[in-house]
């Protein structure tokens, strides 16, 4: 695996148009997707940090450099859903602040969903960067199409939510260490501390990744680092550690530190109380094949099964084929910093996945807590299969990029029905293997989560509800949070005048969110409304989702 490309002015240019072309692809599309669960909360802690900024506005006007920083200011700006760092949600605020509050460009949801997509935009280009460098042009420029045409990519790109940054750091990490391994420099490794520095302040995800990288390394060593003269005692064993891992020490700590304003006062208190709060968190319900997974132990094929039904064949056979060829090269490859190198992509596209296969470990929000793997070995896999094209391809090169090409546009093209059907739904696509959306729901798999089929019963509520009338706001993971639905209201997505309530008693109207253990409240509703029959429907491909229920008068 070796630079085989150089970044030139066409990179550049190419590298830009399709972060240009994943963004507005992104955005332009963001009003297909209602508001989940999650972003309610994100959503409101970017309002206060909205707030913070016209704080601090006005105190830098007064001359008060100071008092924006103080743990006053920071206990009432950042006290709000303090269990993740801040950054991804200050970065929510601030594009509030200017481009809803200052410049009136954009609503409030369109604000905070406008980072969510330059995060897109941003792992796109990536993705080509990391296809250019460590494999070839045609790789670069495939991938980064290939990734956004998966129906849960599509989807998590469009919430203000930290799946999608996240995934942008994970990759982006271990794309720079990489880079780093081969130039050996200060500046590879500066610029590697601080991307590591700011990607542990966007989620804890991020923590893991200094551990695989030194057990990576420690492999290395006793393999083969030992056996040279010059790694001999205990100065040569410090001399085969790279230079990045001291600036983690002196670098990424206080990068990581300056960016999250909640832990700069009562430091050690706070923090243990953000790791409790994450070495305790719930474990929510799942449905795999018809078992309740809602307490550990859980499944070790749980993401493994996950991973194999909930991606499009043509990306599936791509990840299968990088792990084969990421593999074959760590056994092959002569050059041991090359072979490190491919190393390391193994383990961080897989790591996530074996993580999360860990009885132990809560599994909850579908397959974004280990997506963040998959952009590395994706990349192989294309190198891979469009390498093994071009050979049977044969005749000129000309030619075989021609085949090769149209080949793979048209596995492009089969995919973009996908993302039509699904993409008010991403979450929740399954792929032919299980028989769709209707074998998964036959064999009882997770079918919804976080309320995100709203949209499809907003227009009959707004149609059918009298004036002040109020619906019931189903809760939980399953449902909407209420900052949820006022966002909606706030955003004329939901008429002002409806109020909504969680007392079902109080309502004139019901949304329903379908998932196994919530049939019960089928029956609630019924016996309330006096009816059973949903004014509105969500599904896909005869597969119920959710429902608007209305009370008999």
């Amino acid at each position: 695996m070796k630079i085989s490309e150089t970044v030139k002015l066409k990179d550049v240019f190419i590298m830009t148009a399709t972060g240009f072309a994943v963004f507005f692809y992104i955005f332009l599309t963001s009003h297909l997707v209602g508001f989940v669960r999650d972003e309610g909360f994100y959503m409101k802690a970017a309002s206060i940090k909205a707030d913070w900024f016209e704080f601090m506005e006005e105190s830098f006007s007064k001359g008060d450099l100071l008092e924006p920083f103080s743990k006053k200011s920071i206990d009432r700006y950042f006290r709000y859903n303090n269990e993740h760092p801040t950054l991804i949600k200050t970065m929510f605020g601030f594009s509030q602040y200017l481009f809803e509050r200052k410049l009136g460009w954009m609503s409030f949801a369109q604000s905070a969903r406008f980072v969510a997509a330059l995060f897109a935009a941003l792992t796109a280009v990536m993705i080509y960067l990391s296809g250019l460098l460590f494999f070839n042009r045609f790789t670069a420029v495939v991938s980064p199409v290939m990734f956004f045409l998966m129906p849960h990519i599509f989807f998590h790109s469009h919430l203000a939510c930290f799946d999608v940054p996240i995934l942008f750091f994970w990759s982006g990490m271990f794309i720079l260490y990489a880079i780093h391994l081969r130039k050996k420099d200060w500046l590879s490794g500066i610029i590697t501390a601080v991307f590591l520095g700011l990607a542990m302040a966007a989620k804890h995800n991020v923590f893991f990744i200094p551990v695989i990288l030194f057990m990576s390394w420690v492999t290395f060593y006793f393999i083969y680092y030992r056996k040279e003269p010059s790694a001999k005692g205990l100065s040569g064993f410090f001399k085969t550690i790279p230079k990045v891992y001291y600036m983690f020490v002196f670098i990424t700590i206080p990068v990581y530190f300056l960016s999250w304003p909640w832990i700069w006062y009562d430091t050690v208190g706070r923090f243990i109380e953000y790791l409790n709060f994450h070495a305790k968190h719930v474990n929510y319900t799942n449905y795999y094949f018809g078992t309740e997974l809602s307490r550990g132990p859980f499944p070790f094929s749980f993401p493994w099964a996950m991973t194999f039904f909930t991606t499009p064949l043509p990306q599936l056979i791509f990840f299968i084929s990088g792990i084969y060829y990421l593999s074959g090269k760590v056994l092959t490859e002569q050059v041991r910093n090359e072979k490190e190198i491919n190393f390391i992509f193994i383990a961080g596209s897989l790591f996530p996945v074996f993580l999360i296969a860990l009885p132990s470990v809560p599994i909850f929000g579908g397959i974004k807590h280990w997506f963040t793997g998959y952009p590395l070995m994706m990349t192989a896999g294309i190198f891979y299969i469009s390498s093994k094209m071009r050979k049977v391809a044969g005749k000129t090169e000309l030619f075989k990029t021609v085949a090769v090409s149209i080949i793979f546009f048209f596995s492009a093209v089969s995919l973009i029905p996908l993302n039509v059907k699904f993409a008010k739904r991403g979450a929740a696509f399954y792929n032919q293997l299980i028989g769709g959306a209707q074998g998964a729901a036959e064999l009882r798999m997770q079918r919804n989560f976080w309320g995100y089929d709203i949209l499809e019963l907003v227009g009959e509520l707004n149609r059918r509800a009298p004036e002040r009338s109020t619906v019931f706001v189903m809760g939980g993971y399953e449902g909407l949070n209420w900052n949820s639905f006022l966002y909606l209201k706030k955003e004329g997505i939901i008429r002002s005048d409806i109020n909504g309530t969680n007392n079902l008693k109080n309502a004139d109207f019901a949304f329903f969110f379908y998932e196994k253990q919530n049939e019960h409240m089928l029956n609630q509703i019924a016996l309330e409304f006096g009816s059973a029959k949903a004014l509105a429907v969500s599904e896909t491909d005869s597969v119920f989702y959710s429902a608007l229920f209305g009370r008999e008068k």
